[in-house]
């Protein structure tokens, strides 16, 4: 028995992909922004900035293909996630950026786009089965 994604009205799934590319707009521009910051501690640079976004970015697309099993809904936030990264990648009119030509900022550009791209290429699980582990009975 395979596990199949829910069937849902072409409304409801235009909807939900509309919501999921919100999120990733949002969620994108927050981790844009925060990224850059970092600590030392005992002279070691810490991008606790960087470590955080990638794990929020990560967390967020694992978790909305996990509860709604459908890909382009997932693509859709990841299309928001990339999008808002490239936008807010761009020199501004003042020439200020939001993500400098360093190594955090340059790890930045590129590993939310991957982080995307398997997430939404990653095959569906085959449902556990119930009785398939066996468990030993003491008598």
């Amino acid at each position: 028995m395979s596990q199949t994604p829910p069937h849902r009205p072409l409304g409801t799934r235009l909807l939900l992909s509309v919501g999921a590319l919100l999120m990733g707009l949002l969620v994108g521009s927050v981790t844009t922004v925060v990224h850059q910051n970092v600590v030392t501690i005992a002279g070691a640079v810490i991008p606790w900035g960087l470590i955080l976004c990638l794990i929020a970015v990560t967390g967020f697309l694992i978790g909305l293909r996990i509860v709604v099993q459908d890909r382009l809904i997932v693509l859709c936030a990841a299309l928001g996630i990339v999008g808002m990264v490239f936008f807010l990648s761009q020199r501004s009119v003042g020439g200020s950026v939001l993500v400098p030509n360093n190594l955090w900022g340059s790890i930045w550009a590129i590993a939310p786009t991957l982080i995307a791209t398997v997430v939404v290429a990653w095959p569906q699980l085959p449902e556990r089965r119930r009785g398939a582990s066996t468990t030993a009975v003491s008598s």
